[in-house]
């Protein structure tokens, strides 16, 4: 596969993963950051939202978990290192939100936008990353 065709399939199912980040977030009003590892800053957000909405909604809820599934699908599709550290990065950000404890309710809402915010704020710089 080409280079470029490549990176439009990458980009592609990053936006796919993340189209839910952007729909769930209130209007956007975070500085982009510019992280080397954007995607594994991704990963640990969606953990982070998974362990939220798990939290408030149980069990069944598993939105953020498939995203990041998604996410595995298209970044790292095989056993390896660099899909490892995804992996480890979605599960502190899970454990990170299991320590908080938020309340259900305006707290969790409130961390869920910022969190939101925050991913797509990756979302955004990966974009432009692959689209220049």
């Amino acid at each position: 596969m080409p280079c470029a065709l490549h990176h439009v399939t990458r980009l592609r199912g990053l936006l796919v993963s993340f189209c839910l980040i952007a729909i769930a977030a209130a209007p956007a009003s975070a500085v982009q950051e510019n992280d080397p590892y954007p995607v594994e800053s991704l990963a640990r957000i969606l953990g982070e939202l998974h362990g939220l909405t798990f939290a408030c909604q149980g069990r069944q809820a598993q939105t953020w978990r498939t995203a990041m599934t998604e996410l595995l699908d298209h970044e790292a599709p095989t056993a390896g290192t660099y899909r490892n550290r995804l992996i480890d990065r979605f599960n502190e950000g899970f454990r990170h939100q299991e320590r908080l404890r938020l309340r259900c309710g305006a707290e969790s809402e409130m961390a869920r936008q910022d969190l939101a915010e925050r991913g797509r704020a990756f979302s955004d710089q990966l974009r432009s990353t692959y689209l220049e």
